[in-house]
C-alpha cells in the first residue's frame, strides 16, 4: 500500500493544477521554513505540508462535492487530524483564483504561529533570488505571431515583451515547418525570457492556441497521451507539453486578437515573422 501511495503521490507533483502551482511558488518565495508537495499520510495525500509547523494544506477540486466525494473528505479529516495530530487548512481552487490574498493570510498566521518572528527574515535579508514573492508578481504584456510559408514550409514567429516602460522584441524561424508550430514557438520563447513568476497577459490571433489553452484542450490531450477526443492524435505534442508546464510557472491571461487588422501590436510580431520565414526562402 505505501508504494501505491508513493507512486499516486509522484504522479500528482507531474500533474499538478494551475493553484497547486501557483501556491507552490508563493511557498518557495514567502516562507524561511519548507514545505512538501503530495505528502502520503497513511492511505492519503496531502497536497502540501509543512513539518515545523505541522500544518497540512488542501486544495479542493469540482470532485469533492460530488458524489461520495464530503463522506470521503470527512474521513480523511479525522485521520489526519486524530491519528497524524495535524492541522489541516482546506480551500477550493476558485479561492485560489479569486482570493489569493485572503488565502495567504489565513496560511499566514498558522505558519508564523508555530516560530518566534526571529525566524521569519524580511525580504532584504532573503538568500539571491529569493527576495520577491509570488504576490507582487511583475505583469508582463506578451504579444506573439507565427507565419509559414506552404505549410508546412519555411517559417518564422515573432513576439513582443513589455514591462512598463521596457519592451524587447524577439523573433526565430525554422526551415521547415508549420504555422501552429510557428505560433507555439513565438509563445513558449516569450514566456521562456522571463527570468521569474509573473502575471502575463498574452496576445494571440491563434485560435489554435487560445482555444486549446481557454477551453482546456491542450490539458485535455495530455491526460489521454496527446490523444484528442475524436482518438486521433494530438499534433504538436512536444510544444504543447513545454506551453503547459510554462502556463504553470507564469499567472497567463489569454486574449484573442484579430489579426492583421488594426492591432499595433500584433502587426508588428506578424511583420517580424515573416521577416524571419523569408531568411529560409
Amino acid at each position: 500500500m505505501e508504494d501505491i501511495t508513493r507512486i499516486r503521490a509522484q504522479k500528482l507533483r507531474k500533474n499538478a493544477t494551475k493553484e497547486e502551482n501557483h501556491l507552490w511558488y508563493d511557498f518557495l518565495r514567502t516562507y524561511p521554513v519548507q514545505f512538501l508537495r503530495q505528502k502520503p499520510f497513511g492511505p492519503y495525500i496531502v497536497d502540501f505540508y509543512c513539518y515545523k509547523a505541522r500544518l497540512a494544506i488542501e486544495l479542493d477540486g469540482s470532485q469533492h462535492y460530488e458524489g461520495n466525494g464530503p463522506e470521503l473528505d470527512a474521513a480523511r479529516m479525522a485521520y489526519l487530524q486524530e491519528v497524524e495530530k495535524i492541522k489541516v487548512l482546506r480551500f477550493t481552487n476558485l479561492e485560489i483564483k479569486q482570493n489569493f490574498e485572503g488565502v495567504c493570510a489565513v496560511i499566514d498566521r498558522q505558519v508564523k504561529a508555530a516560530f518566534p518572528s526571529s525566524v521569519w527574515p524580511s525580504a532584504s535579508h532573503l538568500p539571491p533570488g529569493e527576495g520577491y514573492n509570488r504576490r507582487s508578481m511583475k505583469t508582463v504584456t506578451i504579444y506573439t505571431d507565427g507565419a509559414c510559408s506552404g505549410n508546412p514550409g519555411p517559417g518564422g514567429w515573432g513576439a513582443i515583451l513589455q514591462y512598463g516602460e521596457f519592451k524587447k522584441e524577439l523573433s526565430g524561424g525554422e526551415a521547415h515547418t508549420t504555422n501552429n508550430r510557428m505560433e507555439l514557438t513565438g509563445v513558449i520563447t516569450a514566456l521562456k525570457a522571463l527570468k521569474e513568476p509573473c502575471i502575463v497577459e498574452l496576445y494571440s490571433d491563434s485560435k489554435y492556441v487560445i482555444d486549446a489553452l481557454e477551453k482546456g484542450w491542450a490539458r485535455g490531450w495530455k491526460a489521454r497521451g496527446w490523444v484528442k477526443g475524436d482518438k486521433k492524435p494530438a499534433l504538436n505534442p512536444d510544444l504543447w507539453a513545454t506551453l503547459l508546464d510554462l502556463c504553470d510557472y507564469h499567472t497567463v491571461h489569454l486574449h484573442w486578437v484579430k489579426g492583421h487588422a488594426d492591432n499595433p501590436f500584433n502587426n508588428r510580431c506578424d511583420e517580424l515573422a515573416v521577416a524571419e520565414s523569408r531568411k529560409f526562402r
